[in-house]
């Protein structure tokens, strides 16, 4: 079995768990939405959209959004918008066919040999000017409960006792995003990239996480479609 299918399987069995909205005020929501301004008209595509959540908030404010996912049970609660199962490295669309992409925690499950293809076709979907958005957890983070661990420890404590999405043994592992290094990936896949840190309601009753943004566990890394440039 591939890892892809694997993952899909997954999310298939576990959907339940997954919530199938998410608040206007959602640090997510808000940050994306501060990244590409007023949404009115703009073409969105949504990787790894689950079942809608923060899609049906775009539009609601004017976008037109198409939602991506491989997890057949997800897509099912993804209404009433148009939605594609397809894998993020093999995008079923045209080149600069959207304004802007987003993938919000959606890098952590998938293969990182992949990552160069997934951000490659992220940029070739996009038009000129477009925006690629992706949100996902940084790797060096401290726990917003205990903040002198490292959250990725905490993780893997949890991953060993089967509190995690994918079990001990198990041929894959959600991946966390060590912040510089995605940051350079997209600088030289796209030429530019920006990094920023999202202050979580858990984390912000503690001063390290108000003080020292690298500690914060949700990461928004975002790029731009320069205008006129190629794929290799």
């Amino acid at each position: 079995m591939s890892t892809e299918l694997f993952v899909a399987e997954r999310f298939d069995a576990l959907e339940g768990r997954f919530k199938d909205t998410v608040s206007p005020a959602d640090v997510r929501l808000t940050a994306i939405n501060r990244l590409v301004g007023p949404l009115a008209g703009k073409r969105v595509l949504d990787l790894g959209c689950g079942k809608g959540r923060f899609a049906r908030h775009w539009i609601a404010a004017g976008a037109s959004v198409i939602g991506l996912d491989i997890s057949r049970a997800m897509l099912g609660q993804a209404q009433p918008f148009p939605r594609v199962r397809a894998s993020v490295a093999h995008l079923p669309f045209a080149n600069g066919q959207f304004d802007v992409v987003t993938a919000i925690e959606v890098l952590e499950h998938v293969q990182q040999s992949q990552l160069s293809r997934i951000l490659a076709e992220a940029q070739r979907v996009l038009s000129p000017g477009g925006t690629l958005a992706i949100i996902d957890k940084n790797a060096t983070a401290l726990d917003a409960n205990r903040p002198w661990l490292p959250a990725s420890v905490v993780k893997r404590a949890d991953e060993l006792r089967g509190r995690w999405m994918y079990r001990p043994g198990e041929p894959f592992r959600e991946h966390w995003f060590v912040p510089s290094t995605l940051h350079r990936q997209l600088r030289r896949e796209f030429g530019n990239a920006g990094c920023s840190y999202l202050l979580r309601p858990e984390e912000e009753p503690r001063l390290v996480f108000r003080r020292v943004p690298r500690s914060r566990l949700w990461t928004m890394w975002h790029a731009c479609k320069l205008e006129g440039r190629q794929l290799a």
